[in-house]
Order: structure tokens, then sequence, then C-alpha cells
């Protein structure tokens, strides 16, 4: 004849540190056919049980013979293998001072003695399960952070990779425009290719350049250089684009050099970001201000357009992906224009408060004299 086993749905083990058998009958009573309950009678006895079996929850009563309860807590807490186990006193004490020193040692909760068996359940299961979750959540970071590590790895993979091959590819423009044979339009398709794939190039170097401003293992190398020249250059790439721009620049004085300390090519990205994303936002409303200022300690450069970062996002303006919606915003253009100014000692602030109008200042090392 086949015997029937009944079949348990257990919430987990609860370790119950408790010398009194009556109190051990009444907490066993009411949570037997929820958990699984294990008994020790003594301190020394609960800590080597709880090492063993890493229960979900342990109840621990505070007066005891030899070890206190207080005492358990402590070593629980102190043992890198026990410390996350949640521990709910037991206590007859109606002593605030003692439920303020148990909060302290790392208890969750206190459960007075005597209690009705239904509030020591329900109490019991809420806390087993807030644990659980708990629990669950820090795997789940864990998790997303091991694939973050392994997409960052695989991205700074795919750009090493990439460089080898377009390397090779820019080599054959040159040697194809040596032919004499060509005519204009072939040499024109010839350095079109050339020119993006440079543009290719620039783009791989920038990113793994903002990878290594990230991880602060950017090896800056500043030096001076007028920046003047470096905005010209930035406002003369963007008027290649289709739309029409208005830039102005005015130099603190007529053709004199605004002498910074950096690197031009993290300049050129700083201000081509900010500047496109400044065009983008004006759109045909008016025109934007580029206005180097030479401050006692340091360099100011004020961009002025017209238009307003919505309220939404201003906090958040310089945060990585942030972006209003605009279609084919990645969010990352004044995340890196931030991150280049703080790589070479500066700084970047967003004002919204002219009504119709954002202002970004710029802050770069000053020359030293």
């Amino acid at each position: 004849m086949q015997t029937l086993v009944a079949k348990t749905n257990k919430k987990g083990t609860i370790l119950l540190v408790e010398d009194q058998p009556e109190h051990i009958d009444v907490v066993k009573a009411a949570l037997d056919g929820h958990f699984t309950v294990k008994i020790a009678t003594h301190g020394e006895l609960g800590l080597r049980l709880a090492k063993q079996s890493l229960p979900d929850l342990i109840l621990l009563d505070i007066m005891m013979p030899g070890m206190d309860g207080f005492e358990v807590c402590r070593q629980l807490k102190a043992n890198p293998a026990t410390q996350e186990i949640p521990v709910v006193f037991l206590t007859a004490k109606q002593n605030y001072d003692d439920e303020t020193y148990g909060l302290s040692l790392g208890a969750m909760d206190f459960i007075r003695k005597p209690s009705n068996p239904a509030i020591i359940l329900a109490r019991i299961t809420n806390l087993v399960e807030l644990h659980r979750v708990k629990k669950e959540l820090l795997q789940r970071n864990q998790e997303l952070l091991h694939t973050l590590h392994i997409r960052e790895d695989m991205e700074n993979l795919a750009r090493h990779d990439l460089k080898g091959p377009l390397v090779g590819i820019l080599g054959l423009p040159e040697l194809l425009l040596a032919d004499g044979n060509l005519n204009e339009e072939q040499r024109t398709m010839i350095q079109v290719i050339e020119t993006n794939g440079y543009t290719m190039l620039e783009m791989i170097n920038r990113s793994l350049d903002l990878f290594k401003m990230e991880s602060g293992q950017y090896p800056l190398q500043a030096e001076k250089f007028d920046l003047n020249g470096v905005l010209k250059r930035v406002i003369l790439d963007l008027e290649r684009h289709t739309i029409p721009l208005h830039i102005h620049l005015v130099p603190p004085k007529a053709k004199t050099p605004f002498f910074v300390l950096g690197e031009r090519l993290l300049c050129y990205s700083l201000f081509y970001n900010l500047l496109l994303n400044a065009v983008q936002a004006a759109e045909a409303k008016g025109s934007v201000t580029v206005q180097p200022i030479s401050d006692t300690t340091v360099n100011r450069i004020i961009i002025r357009n017209p238009g307003e970062v919505p309220p939404a996002i201003r906090p958040r303006f310089f945060e990585k992906y942030v972006t209003a919606g605009k279609q084919g915003g990645t969010g990352l253009g004044t995340y890196s224009a931030w991150l280049a100014a703080k790589t070479q000692g500066g700084n970047i602030v967003l004002d919204c408060s002219q009504e119709g109008e954002t202002i970004i200042t710029v802050t770069l090392p000053k020359v030293e004299q």
C-alpha cells in the first residue's frame, strides 16, 4: 500500500534562540505550519546553528543565561557569513533603552512577550518576505553591473578592432589620388571617402577617450594655445551643414589671442557639441553668440542661444543619455562636453534664468604667467 505524504509549502527557515520552554511552544505553534523552525536554547548554540544553516530570520530572546541576546546579535552582525540574516528580538521588558540599543546592533524589530500567535506569524512573514525581496534586488543589481561591465568591455574591444581595418582603408585613397588618370568627378568621390574615413576614425578615437575620461584614465597633455583658433575652426565646420547657421564669435579684443591651458582636440570636441546643440535649439529664432572672457583666475566662454531648455531636464542637463526627445539625439553631446571640461580642470554651468534664452558658461584654466 502506497503511503501518501502531505506536501508542505514552507516559506523559509526560522532559528528561534530562546531558553524558556513555554515561550518556545508559543512561537513554534505560531510558525510551524508555515516555516521550518529550528531551536537553540542558549546563545552559543544559536551562533553555531546560524552559521551552519543560514536561516531566513533569527528570533532572539534578550534575557538568557550565559551569553545574552545582545551579545549574540553583535557576534552575528560581526560575522560576514551571518551579518545579513535579519534578527528580531523577543523581550518581556518595556524598556525603550534596550530597544534602541538592539536596533543599533542591527536588529530589524522587537516582539513583546507574551504575544498573540497570529501577530507573531504576520510580522515574521512580512519581515522574511521583505528580506527576500531585498536579496533578490541586490542579486539583480549585481547581475546588471556584471552585464554592464561585459558590454563596456565588448564596446572597447570593438572600437580597438575597428581601428585596424579603418587605418588600412584610409591608406588607399592617398594611393588612388596619386594616379594622374583620374577625372575630376572620380577624384571628388575618392576625397569624400577619405574625408568620411577620417571622420569615422576621429569618432572612434573620441569614444575611446570618453571611456578613459569616465574611468579617470585619460592621459591629459595640457598646453597653452589660442582658443579663438579652435572656436573659429568649430564654427567653420558647423557651417558645412545643410542647415543655415548664425554663430557669432565675440572676441574679448579684436584679433587678440585668447590663451587657455588644455588640449586642442578636447576643446574642439567640447565646443563642437555645445555649439551644435545651441544651433539646433535656436532653429530659426536668432543667432548664437560665443564670447570668451578672461577673468582673474579662470577663462570663461559664454554661449548664448534663443530657445529654452525644457524644465524637466534642466537639473540633469549634463548627465549621460539625458535628452528632450530630439530626433536622433543620444544625450551624449552635452555629457561629453561636461566630461571634457572636467578632465581639463574646468567646468560647465547651465543658466536658464533669462526667459526665452539659454546661457552656458564654460570655464577653463588660465595660463600661468
